[in-house]
């Protein structure tokens, strides 16, 4: 149960990243890899990496393209299937958030078509969950 917790709390942890991380910068980054890589970025993935590493929560952020992809992975293997209810409900609930944080990348960072991915992976590299989220409708993936 903890670690379902984990899972649906590190949505918003995502959320904290790009906005807080928007707000600071003062001019556009030129892409997303510089905002991934900027120290801001950086020093809140290393502070919310070392919050979730006691419940075996790892979190990483990249860039692919004009993608910003946050991605969840678990120490010990979990039941998938047990979990994807409550990631899907708790990302449902939150879509508008991350629209919001889409919308910020689009006017901070120079790009034509932001979007912010999750996913959630389980201890054996298996994709539990993703779901890309592009300042509209969020998709699955």
């Amino acid at each position: 149960m903890k670690k379902i917790l984990a899972l649906l709390l590190s949505a918003c942890i995502a959320l904290s990243f790009a906005a807080c991380g928007a707000e600071q910068v003062e001019k556009p980054y030129a892409s997303v890899e510089e905002f991934v890589q900027s120290e801001t970025v950086q020093q809140q993935l290393a502070e919310a990496s070392a919050q979730y590493s006691a419940q075996g929560l790892t979190i990483s952020a990249a860039a692919q393209g004009d993608k910003l992809v946050f991605t969840y992975s678990v120490s010990t293997q979990i039941d998938a299937a047990s979990t994807i209810p409550a990631l899907e409900m708790e990302l449902d609930a939150q879509a508008s958030s991350f629209s919001s944080v889409v919308q910020k990348m689009r006017e901070q960072i120079d790009v034509t078509s932001p979007s912010v991915v999750l996913r959630y992976l389980n201890a054996d590299g298996s994709e539990i969950l993703s779901r890309e989220f592009t300042g509209g409708a969020a998709s699955e993936g």
